[in-house]
């Protein structure tokens, strides 16, 4: 309709004020709206995202306590061999397990490398 056109009758009038102010209204509410999808998709990648590293902080958290407990295995293994490759221990595994014993005077030959 043009506005230039006369209105009729009182209720068509109505019809198109009541009209117009519907699409104001629509106007009003999808600015908001229109605004506040960017806003909160953001905000919804920022958490995600803040998910996902504190995901990550936990694993490398619980990697770090594994590899703290297995280097202290690796260090106690490494004391028990120098325990055991010390030259006191060394001789005595030998004579107790082994029952090995210096040798006799009669046990020992001499080899002349002169010739």
């Amino acid at each position: 309709m043009d506005r230039k056109e006369k209105i009729k009758n009182i209720d068509e009038y109505k019809k198109r004020r009541e009209n117009r102010y519907k699409k104001r209204k629509i106007k009003k509410l999808a600015k908001p709206i229109l605004f506040s999808i960017p806003v909160l998709v953001i905000i919804i990648i920022n958490l995600c995202g803040n998910a996902i590293v504190t995901n990550y902080k936990y694993e490398i958290n619980k990697l770090k306590k594994e590899l703290r407990k297995k280097e202290i295995a690796l260090d106690e293994l490494k004391m028990e061999e120098l325990k055991n490759s010390s030259i006191t221990n060394i001789e005595e595994n030998a004579k107790n397990k082994l029952n090995m014993d210096y040798p006799n005077k009669n046990q020992i030959r001499y080899i002349d490398f002169n010739n």
